[in-house]
């Protein structure tokens, strides 16, 4: 089946599912998840998941906030139990304590969740954590005034793969420094591009150039790239597809999602876009056989993941500043 017509055939099925406290663009980024699955009822398993998942990790857990459907439609996906994740989730932030990494916002939270998942939903090893520290560690020699937090996810992700903690460090800044030199302001949206360009097998220099490629064909095909769209032109870089074939195959997928009712924001239409064509790349390598292929699969699955829930995460964050400021 044609991509958006499979994404749209399940968002319509949440949608019609979904509970009145449920907000509709939550369940855009949950359907970006299943869409990948061939689950019957996506609707029902989605807000059942959810709900376990939410009394598991307690009230004041964010995996209980607005994000809940999101991380449910990934764990539906990968096929593993909210009761599990939660706890393990739980128990991964933790042994953060342990590894002086901060565990109460909401990023770190993603961070442990990342971990549990490449776990297949065990804690994940002392030494896995203690890398992610060391990587962590690593980027504030560079950048200590950007650093934080909000890097734990990919911190994470990155302290799954193995690659040396010290090499990774001069292959991000290398890529940060490509793009500075291109005009890209600088700031944590250029080193959001810079930790998600060192997926690509392409090298620092031609990572970098092929972003830039890539940002000025959006522009030309009249997409507004402001540094809020740096990590989705990041991400059709990481697809592999020519610019010349995956601008116009953005554009059309967003096109077609701003013509179905209810009609998302362009940002959003965008992202989803984006989101579509990763995961089409993400199939293609599952269909290939060896070792690096099965490795590249995994990285792209939880770069995709890693976005969703991080846009879930913003969309939580604002809905808090809005209700607190009211």
């Amino acid at each position: 089946m044609d991509p958006v017509e499979r994404y749209l055939e399940v968002f319509e099925e949440l949608r019609l599912r979904k509970r009145w406290s449920t907000g509709v663009e939550v369940l855009r980024f949950a359907a970006l998840t299943l869409a990948a699955t061939d689950v019957a009822d996506p609707g029902s398993e989605l807000e059942e998941t959810a709900k376990v998942l939410s009394k598991e990790a307690g009230s004041f857990s964010p995996l209980s906030s607005t994000m809940r459907h999101a991380v449910a439609a990934i764990l539906i996906r990968r096929g593993l139990d909210p009761i599990v994740i939660a706890h393990s989730t739980k128990e991964t932030l933790a042994a953060f304590k342990d590894a002086k990494l901060r565990r109460s916002e909401v990023h770190a939270h993603l961070a442990a969740l990342i971990l549990v998942l490449d776990a297949k939903g065990s804690t994940p090893s002392r030494d896995t954590i203690a890398r992610m520290k060391a990587i962590i560690d690593r980027w504030e020699e560079d950048h200590w005034f950007l650093t934080g937090v909000d890097d734990y996810p990919m911190a994470a992700i990155h302290a799954t793969r193995d690659v040396s903690v010290e090499q990774l460090g001069m292959d991000v800044e290398q890529i940060y420094q490509f793009l500075r030199k291109a005009k890209y302001p600088s700031g944590e949206q250029l080193q959001l591009v810079s930790h998600l360009l060192v997926f690509s097998d392409l090298g620092p220099r031609e990572a970098a150039e092929r972003f830039d490629r890539t940002a000025k064909a959006l522009k030309k095909a009249k997409q507004r790239v402001w540094q809020s769209h740096f990590d989705e032109v990041a991400l059709l870089v990481l697809s592999g597809a020519h610019v010349d074939e995956v601008v116009p195959r953005v554009i059309e997928y967003r096109n077609r999602l701003l013509e179905v009712k209810p009609r998302p924001t362009a940002d959003i239409a965008f992202s989803i876009a984006a989101g579509v064509v990763l995961a089409e790349e993400a199939e293609r390598i599952g269909n290939l056989e060896g070792a690096t292929a099965a490795a590249n699969l995994r990285a792209v699955q939880a770069i995709i993941e890693a976005q969703q829930a991080a846009m879930i995460a913003c969309m939580a964050a604002c809905t808090v500043v809005v209700t607190s400021s009211s």
